[in-house]
């Protein structure tokens, strides 16, 4: 996953030094939508929060990944 989030934003650095700007919505459903089919679990993400910030879903994806780890 942390190689997946990095790629990630390595590609958000590169389109944001072109002057192409994303918002930040799309950016989650971005990143939501490129994650495997084992991660289909994630979209309860969406539901009960009025408002998503990147790095909170990112950091609720690495939380998840190390629960998966460690079971």
């Amino acid at each position: 996953m942390l190689e997946h989030l990095n790629f990630f934003n390595k590609v958000i650095t590169e389109l944001l030094a072109i002057d192409v700007n994303i918002d930040e919505k799309d950016k989650i459903l971005i990143l939501l939508s490129s994650l495997s089919q084992s991660y289909n679990h994630v979209t309860t993400m969406l539901y009960g929060n009025k408002t998503l910030i990147l790095e909170e879903v990112m950091l609720t994806l690495l939380s998840n990944e190390l629960k998966k780890m460690s079971n």
